[in-house]
């Protein structure tokens, strides 16, 4: 985290590899991997089942349907995503790892949501594969 970049928003990222692929655009969708973390190291959810395994939070359901997949991630403005994480993603190019420092103000807020208490500030790794035309 000390060596990550703080934006403006209080939003710190730290490109842990670098890939050769075009810069996210402010209007992207992309394919990504994701796992996202609460600030003590527990995984929240991933999209990667060898990381659900070795935290021990397999969804059977979900491997049994294959579901263990990267996501489809729309980063223009009006997406539905949280906003550090689509401001994060535009920070990085096709083929980067990152990881994505949130802070609870741009992440579910005061008020939290499902299993996300509120004030969380939290973790994502994310590794873009492509952006889907």
């Amino acid at each position: 985290k000390e060596k990550a970049t703080t934006l403006a928003s209080g939003l710190k990222y730290y490109v842990t590899q670098k890939g050769q692929g075009e810069k996210l655009t402010s209007n992207a969708t992309v394919s990504t991997h994701y796992a996202v973390y609460f600030e003590n190291g527990k995984l929240l959810e991933t999209s990667k089942l060898e990381i659900a395994e070795v935290f021990n939070k397999v969804n059977q359901r979900r491997k049994d349907a294959n579901q263990y997949q990267p996501i489809r991630a729309d980063i223009s403005p009006n997406a539905r995503m949280i906003a550090g994480f689509k401001e994060g993603l535009k920070q990085l190019h096709v083929g980067d790892k990152a990881t994505l420092f949130i802070p609870y103000h741009l992440a579910y807020g005061e008020s939290g949501n499902r299993e996300i208490p509120g004030k969380s500030n939290i973790i994502f790794e994310v590794e873009i594969l492509d952006i889907i035309k």
